[in-house]
C-alpha cells in the first residue's frame, strides 16, 4: 500500500537519493550529497516550498516538490511542481497518479487557482502522463541565465 504524505526531516536522506535517479536520468551530474541533503533541509523548513513523498514499507517511491507563489498575472496564490518522480523499479503503478492528485489537494486547499510544471521537451513519456490526467499542454519558451558565472 502506497501512503502519500509531507516529507519530514528523516526522510532526507532518501530524498536525496531519489533526486539521484532523477538528475541520472536527465544526464546532469547531482552536486555534492551533503550539499543536496542542505537543500532539501532547508526546503523541508519553508512555508511556500513543501515536498510531497509517496512511500511504501517505510520506502520511499516517488516524490515532487510544491513551490507555491502569488502570481500577479492571476491574482493569486499558484503551485509549481517541480521534480516528479516515481523510481524507475515503480513505475506503472499509479504512483505518479497519487503525488499528482494529492499535490492538488494541497494546492487547492492552499486557495491556488492554478497548478503547473515544466517537463523537459524530450521526455515523451512524461508528457504522455501529464496529458493522461488531464493536464493541458502550454507552449512556451523557457529562458535562464547562469547566476553562478558573471553577470552581463
Amino acid at each position: 500500500m502506497i501512503t502519500y504524505r509531507l516529507a519530514t526531516a528523516p526522510d532526507a536522506t532518501q530524498i536525496v537519493s531519489l533526486l539521484g535517479e532523477i538528475m541520472h536520468h536527465h544526464g546532469v551530474a547531482p552536486p555534492a550529497p551533503l550539499h543536496l541533503e542542505a537543500t532539501v533541509s532547508t526546503i523541508l523548513g519553508s512555508q511556500d516550498h513543501l515536498i510531497l513523498v509517496a512511500e511504501t514499507t517505510g520506502r520511499l517511491v516517488g516524490m515532487c516538490a510544491l513551490l507555491f507563489s502569488q502570481s500577479t498575472w492571476s491574482a493569486s496564490p499558484v503551485c509549481e511542481l517541480q521534480d516528479v518522480l516515481v523510481t524507475r523499479s515503480s513505475r506503472r503503478a499509479d504512483i505518479g497518479r497519487g503525488l499528482i492528485e494529492a499535490a492538488e489537494q494541497i494546492a487547492y486547499a492552499r486557495g491556488c487557482t492554478r497548478l503547473f510544471l515544466l517537463a523537459e521537451y524530450w521526455n515523451l513519456d512524461a508528457h504522455a502522463f501529464y496529458r493522461s490526467l488531464g493536464l493541458a499542454e502550454k507552449t512556451c519558451l523557457y529562458f535562464e541565465r547562469d547566476l553562478r558565472r558573471p553577470l552581463l
